[in-house]
């Protein structure tokens, strides 16, 4: 009986989404620059120092539908990122640095909060899964692949919240510019704690491919 219950609590939701599926329909295609660092923890609880953000570049594509109303909306897309840190002992005299890449899914709501003429301001949160591609760790004069490192070469959980600006530039194409922040959950296998937080700065454009009433 409680199976049954919840098959209809999601048949009813799939319903309510497929409604709104015919109307508002928009691809993005988006890309900009990530500012990343890392939250590091060892396994007694001590941070490490010196920890500074690095510039990366980043590149996302997906498709954007209204959803229940006019104001808010849905997006489903795949991306691709890097992040690092740069780092230095001035006790050891060590230095450090990490640069990884991820390619991964999103998605995302967004709520327009009120619009300057033609143009609106909206909020957005959303969250992603990120597969490590490819990634080096630098210590001192040593370079070494970040492949089969437990630490970074996993699943890259992240919650992110952010806000935009969108302006339409023809009847079926809109730009947009965008401030999205996120931080990772722990991705250290062991007993010491790995986030990586990002600030992004994103470009991009909306594609109308709704169907216009005959």
């Amino acid at each position: 009986m409680a199976m049954q219950f919840i098959m209809k609590k999601i048949t009813l939701v799939l319903l309510l989404l497929t409604a709104t599926i015919s109307s508002a329909q928009q691809l993005y295609v988006e890309g900009g620059k990530t500012s990343s660092t890392f939250d590091y923890k060892n396994s007694q609880g001590n941070s490490l120092d010196n920890l500074q953000s690095t510039a990366h570049s980043f590149m996302a594509i997906g498709y954007r539908n209204q959803l229940f109303t006019k104001n808010l909306h849905l997006s489903l897309g795949a991306n691709y990122a890097g992040y690092g840190a740069i780092g230095s002992d001035d006790v050891a005299g060590n230095f450090m640095e990490w640069d990884a890449n991820y390619a991964g899914l999103n998605v995302g709501l967004d709520y327009n909060l009120f619009n300057i003429k033609k143009a609106s301001v909206y909020v957005k949160g959303g969250a992603s899964a990120a597969f490590f591609v490819q990634g080096t760790q630098t210590h001192n004069n040593s370079v070494m692949d970040l492949k089969n490192n437990d630490d970074f070469d996993t699943t890259l959980v992240a919650m992110q919240i952010g806000a935009g600006f969108s302006h339409p530039i023809s009847e079926n194409i809109s730009f947009y510019v965008q401030y999205v922040y996120g931080k990772s959950l722990n991705l250290s296998s062991g007993d010491a704690e790995l986030k990586i937080t990002s600030s992004n700065i994103g470009f991009g454009l909306l594609i109308n491919i709704s169907k216009k009433p005959a």
